[in-house]
């Protein structure tokens, strides 16, 4: 299993508040800084997974890239193929969690991405052509979704849309996509409407899917995920576990690396996504954006004591 990942690398700090956050004070914490970067972390979550990895990415020439270079190594991943831009530095990403571990905001610089050359990731067509599966995120600006689409034409994507803010560059390619991974607000933002409820998150689901989308799976927090595809299946899932949370950030990433593992692996959707679901919850276990943890024989005992029948 060979998977290309095309998007965001980027040193992670994570600011988690002692108590309740107090608006413009400081708050006493505890922070942490590890890699970071949507389609980096699917990647090192596939690694842990036992896939293949490439990541296809920019980073600066500065401190923060050549430590993103070592922890990248580390995990496992081929980074053989980066970009190094001589000019703007290594992305940076900030999260702010409450003392419950919630996300209440953050702050990016990723000009990097966005600047990244459309001749890069032409020279790179080898070895997209010879993956598996290409994964990519909206840190992509549209004309390099559309180049890197174009490149990838046979290989099945699977998409990651990062945020509200950023989901919107996905929308003219949504037909050219075998999956994609919204929580309910990027999916208000990208079917236009509302998702207050189950029925809602449903009809915006089948919206997209109309559009020519193959498959998707709206992750619900606590209550799980909803999944719908073109070939009329459609369920919500949930686990059975009621373990404390710590971290919230890199949920999402480990759920759309474990249902691309599953899905290549060729299980059945449901399978794919409790194994998906059993992924990001065990990420919410850990203080690290990637829980080093994960393996599937892991996960396959997570999902023996939580999965519900």
């Amino acid at each position: 299993m060979r998977i290309v990942g095309i998007g965001g690398l980027n040193l992670d700090v994570h600011v988690r508040t002692l108590a309740a956050p107090v608006p413009f004070d400081s708050n006493p914490a505890g922070i942490h800084c590890s890699a970071g970067g949507v389609t980096r972390n699917i990647l090192e979550n596939l690694c842990r997974l036992g896939a293949d990895c490439v990541l296809l990415s920019a980073v600066g020439r500065d401190s923060f890239g050549e430590a993103l270079k070592t922890e990248c190594r580390d995990a496992g991943l081929d980074i053989s193929r980066l970009f190094e831009d001589p000019v703007l530095p290594t992305s940076t990403y900030v999260s702010m969690l409450d003392d419950s571990g919630e996300m209440f905001t953050a702050a990016n610089d990723m000009r990097i991405h966005e600047q990244t050359p459309l001749s890069y990731y032409r020279e790179n067509q080898d070895i997209i052509q010879a993956s598996d599966a290409v994964v990519v995120d909206a840190n992509l600006s549209e004309t390099q979704l559309e180049t890197v689409l174009g490149l990838a034409k046979g290989v099945p994507v699977f998409a990651d849309p990062v945020s509200t803010a950023k989901c919107g560059r996905f929308l003219p390619f949504i037909g050219r996509m075998h999956f994609i991974k919204p929580n309910k607000y990027e999916l208000s933002s990208l079917s236009g409407m509302d998702c207050e409820d189950d029925e809602d998150v449903i009809r915006a689901s089948e919206k997209l899917l109309s559009e020519g989308l193959e498959s998707i799976s709206v992750t619900l927090g606590a209550r799980g995920c909803y999944y719908a595809d073109r070939k009329g299946q459609s369920f919500f899932r949930t686990l059975d576990c009621d373990l404390p949370v710590r971290n919230v950030s890199g949920a999402g990433d480990a759920f759309v690396a474990g249902f691309t593992a599953a899905v290549l692996n060729g299980s059945d959707p449901v399978m794919a996504a409790d194994f998906a679901l059993a992924c990001g919850r065990i990420t919410t276990l850990s203080e690290n954006t990637v829980d080093p943890r994960m393996t599937q024989e892991f996960v396959f005992r997570f999902l023996e004591k939580y999965r519900k029948d």
